[in-house]
């Protein structure tokens, strides 16, 4: 079965995100299940960015190393990444670029300039570009040099365009005689930039006319390859979407009225679709549903997130669809607005983007650090609704969820996700992203409450009848209050709306279903059981197929929510565990503190990784074998 994995890689600025969607276009085009992500550091232009890309005949719910094929726009991506690619793959660059030293190369980590510099030196080679390389052909991979510079002229000449016209199309080059080596013919190489660039018909000719250059010149110099057999799903229509992208797109079908936000990476991206797609006309099946067939979503950029949050409690009760969209930094100001929301049980959804901290951290690497600040954000007792997605599919109809809960208990959601499923791109069929599932239950609204409304009335369930502003008489206050509203501190008041608070979680444990909670993958009676939450989920079941080759039989248990934990369903999966290894990405294991807390269950080994990168298949097996020879805890450490 094909299993391709490529590496783009060049400075910031490079055209690195449009190469790698091109290529991501291509293989989806020739009928392969894509999985793709962008590593990029936190500075605007210049430093090293590089595209991660898996196409596989099924679907790939991990990234992998070492890599097929590795693209190589610069001396840097030579440098940093000559240790991983495979033998027998092909690496492809300028040999203008072979005398670069690792010391001349300015945005380059010093710390990772003294690795390559000893590892070169390890080898007797010199500390270049072409020692890497050399280092690369001595262990079977194929070297694929362009002359770039020339080639760029030959397009100036077939485009009538000036060189400076066409620079951008030194991306196109590369990806093009890489994408053709590998053996996808240039029709789809062809097809994909005109989708990438459609409504730019000077663009597209300028890249069409290079990636013809550059399947010309390898074909003269490197011969004919053999062709890539064309994937299962080769036909069909389909859709590339990235995490930012199917949560944006899950709002506009739960029925956001407003969204809020302030730029912060890795939300922007999330925020940005939802005001390019902010007049949506809906089918006549999503229109019955939710009894309107336009959406007009209000998206406004704050001046902080504090005044996000403000603005989303603001829009909630005045009975829109209200989120807004964070990561840790801007979530932590945030803290005030939502214990607001708790006492006031305002239903509002957080779409909270873990990236890699504290403080301001690593602002572009992903990370999942903010499993307890969300939980435990907000002063006093502020029991919420937290719950995390693990691939895309889950990202869209936890979205809608969101929404859903939040206005069935009145409270506020927390839709927890990270900046490696922000940014990965992934194809999907029609069938996965169902709307005639979609269920639209805005709980207890009520349009004509009537004399003597009273908007915190004590209920068994804890849920209040709800009403908008200005429909009803009401009082809206975060200081503690009677059934009315209005302020008080008298004790008995304050017991009751405390336990009437509690009563709403637990309801949310009694209703919610099954698999909306926790999710057993595998064999009940496996070797070991692997616990994690989030963006791991696809790179886990990727491994437990792995591990059962090296004779580990292991299942996978995936905690979805994780506020109010549903403890009881995961102590009883839990209960016929032979071993129990989680694995995060962090360092203190919140998932593993979480489990202790609530079921009792303490692991029998962690494994985590913290350098700020995707965890990858095979680093989930290494770190299951070893935590099976006894280890407590476990760091893994690959990707550059």
């Amino acid at each position: 079965m094909t299993d391709l994995n490529i590496i783009i890689g060049g400075p910031q600025g490079g055209g690195i995100e449009s190469a790698g969607q091109i290529a991501v276009k291509s293989l989806v085009l020739k009928g392969y299940n894509i999985l793709g992500s962008r590593e990029y550091h936190s500075n605007i232009m210049g430093a090293h960015s590089y595209y991660h890309l898996r196409a596989k005949e099924d679907k790939p719910g991990s990234l992998t190393l070492p890599v097929d094929a590795l693209l190589a726009l610069d001396a840097e991506t030579v440098l940093t990444h000559y240790r991983e690619v495979r033998p027998g793959g092909i690496v492809v660059y300028d040999p203008a670029v072979k005398a670069t030293r690792v010391d001349s190369i300015q945005p380059m980590a010093p710390p990772l300039k003294e690795r390559v510099k000893k590892d070169l030196e390890s080898r007797g080679l010199p500390t270049t570009a072409e020692g890497a390389l050399k280092a690369m052909e001595s262990e079977g991979v194929k070297l694929v040099g362009l002359p770039l510079k020339a080639m760029l002229r030959k397009v100036s000449e077939e485009a009538k365009a000036p060189i400076a016209s066409v620079s951008k199309t030194v991306n196109t080059l590369g990806l093009s005689a890489m994408l053709y080596m590998l053996g996808v013919e240039p029709g789809y190489i062809e097809k994909a930039i005109s989708l990438q660039f459609a409504g730019k018909e000077k663009v597209i000719r300028m890249n069409v006319a290079a990636a013809r250059i550059a399947v010309e010149y390898v074909r003269e110099v490197y011969g004919e390859p053999e062709v890539l057999p064309d994937g299962p799903h080769k036909g069909k229509v389909r859709m590339v979407a990235s995490g930012n992208d199917l949560v944006a797109m899950g709002k506009i079908v739960a029925g956001v009225g407003f969204l809020s936000y302030y730029p912060i990476t890795p939300s922007s991206d999330e925020a940005l679709y939802l005001e390019r797609h902010k007049y949506v006309k809906l089918d006549d099946g999503m229109a019955e549903k939710v009894g309107y067939d336009r959406l007009s979503v209000v998206a406004v950029q704050m001046e902080d997130e504090l005044a996000s949050i403000n603005a989303a409690i603001g829009a909630a009760l005045a009975g829109a669809r209200s989120s807004t969209t964070t990561s840790g930094p801007g979530y932590s100001l945030m803290n005030e607005g939502i214990s607001l929301a708790v006492e006031a049980e305002v239903p509002i959804v957080v779409t909270l983007w873990m990236r890699a901290g504290p403080s301001t951290g690593m602002p572009t690497r992903t990370g999942q650090q903010d499993l307890l600040h969300s939980i435990f954000s907000g002063h006093g007792d502020a029991p919420k609704i937290v719950i995390a997605s693990g691939d895309h599919v889950e990202a869209f109809y936890d979205a809608i969820k969101a929404f859903n809960w939040a206005e069935i208990f009145q409270s506020p959601v927390i839709h927890l996700l990270d900046k490696y499923l922000a940014s990965a791109m992934a194809s999907l069929d029609r069938e996965e992203l169902d709307l005639s599932k979609v269920v639209i239950d805005r709980g207890k609204l009520v349009d004509n409450p009537g004399e003597g409304y009273l908007r915190y009335k004590i209920t068994e369930d804890g849920i209040s009848p709800r009403a908008r502003i200005g429909d009803a008489v009401m009082y809206m206050t975060g200081l503690e209050h009677t059934e009315d509203g209005k302020a008080t501190e008298d004790p008995v008041a304050r017991e009751q709306m405390m336990f009437k608070r509690e009563r709403k979680m637990r309801k949310v444990l009694e209703v919610l279903p099954e698999e909306d909670k926790a999710v057993l993958y595998g064999d009940p009676d496996a070797d070991v059981t692997l616990v994690s939450f989030g963006s791991t989920k696809g790179v886990i079941l990727d491994a437990m197929k792995m591990l059962e080759g090296k004779g580990v039989k292991a299942n996978f248990l995936q905690i979805r929510l994780l506020s109010p934990f549903p403890e009881d369903l995961v102590a009883d999966i839990l209960s016929s565990a032979k071993k129990v290894i989680t694995v995060e990405l962090n360092l203190m294991g919140q998932l593993a503190f979480l489990l202790r807390a609530h079921t009792g269950v303490k692991p029998d080994s962690q494994v985590i990784k913290v350098n700020g990168r995707p965890i990858y298949d095979y680093e989930v097996v290494e770190g299951v074998l070893k935590a099976l020879d006894g280890a407590g805890r476990v760091v893994v450490s690959g990707g550059s």
